[in-house]
């Protein structure tokens, strides 16, 4: 087992509640949490030119070793960094451009660079998180659904493929804070604290996402084209939304 403070992660769609999540986890007073530190910079590779056959095993190497120096300042409680989908789709997108016979991105991601951090891993229903992207980002929709299917694709990886993950839903921490938070704490092997529930107004969230509480609106979900919603059905019905 590691012997470093770098101990979490938190993984979801851009526009699925990862930053949310983390604003909470933060406020625990056993936790810190790093937004997205390092993902863009090493994971996909903004200030890392390395484009070689190893482009992966560079990257991966690059971000894991970051997070554990980075924990090493932070020593005073265990330490986690939030990143998302798209930036490990980013990853896998640039490592097969460089080398078609890359290994599984996911598998030497998080089984070998990540080996036994925990994950956190939050699902948001794809219509509503499609349309998001959509509405707050301005990407367009062929986008906006390839890249929620990719985070079903990962979502798969952990179910299948990874011996140390929980996963809960954006609509569940929306609804059923305490029951959400209590067994991602149990996970992580910390108590549960009240005082989780006001990280909805972190300042380390975009200025955009802060609020005074948790809301519940956003679990609604969105009216898609009929041709986006075949596309997407077999994973909104493996991820349990039909």
């Amino acid at each position: 087992m590691f012997n470093d403070n770098f101990k979490f992660l938190i993984v979801g769609a851009g526009r699925g509640g990862t930053s949310l999540l983390a604003g909470l986890l933060d406020y625990h007073p056993d936790l810190e949490v790093g937004f997205e530190l390092y993902a863009s910079a090493y994971l996909m590779g903004n200030k890392l030119p390395y484009t070689g056959p190893k482009l992966l095993q560079k990257r991966a190497k690059t971000f894991a070793d970051a997070c554990k120096r980075h924990a090493k300042n932070h020593s005073q409680a265990p330490w986690g960094n939030k990143i998302t989908t798209e930036q490990i789709y980013a990853l896998e997108a640039d490592a097969l451009a460089n080398n078609p016979n890359s290994p599984d991105v996911l598998n030497t991601l998080f089984n070998k660079y990540l080996k036994r951090r925990k994950v956190v891993f939050i699902l948001r229903d794809g219509r509503a998180c499609i349309n998001s992207k959509i509405n707050r980002t301005g990407q367009p929709i062929d986008l906006a659904s390839e890249r929620w299917q990719y985070s079903v694709k990962c979502y798969r990886f952990f179910q299948t493929g990874h011996a140390y993950n929980v996963c809960v839903r954006f609509e569940d921490l929306l609804l059923k804070p305490t029951e959400t938070l209590t067994r991602i704490c149990d996970f992580l092997e910390i108590p549960y604290t009240d005082e989780m529930l006001k990280g909805t107004g972190n300042d380390k969230m975009l200025a955009d996402y802060q609020s005074d509480k948790l809301d519940t609106s956003k679990i609604k979900p969105a009216k898609l084209p009929e041709e986006y919603m075949l596309k997407i059905t077999d994973d909104l019905k493996y991820c349990g939304y039909l």
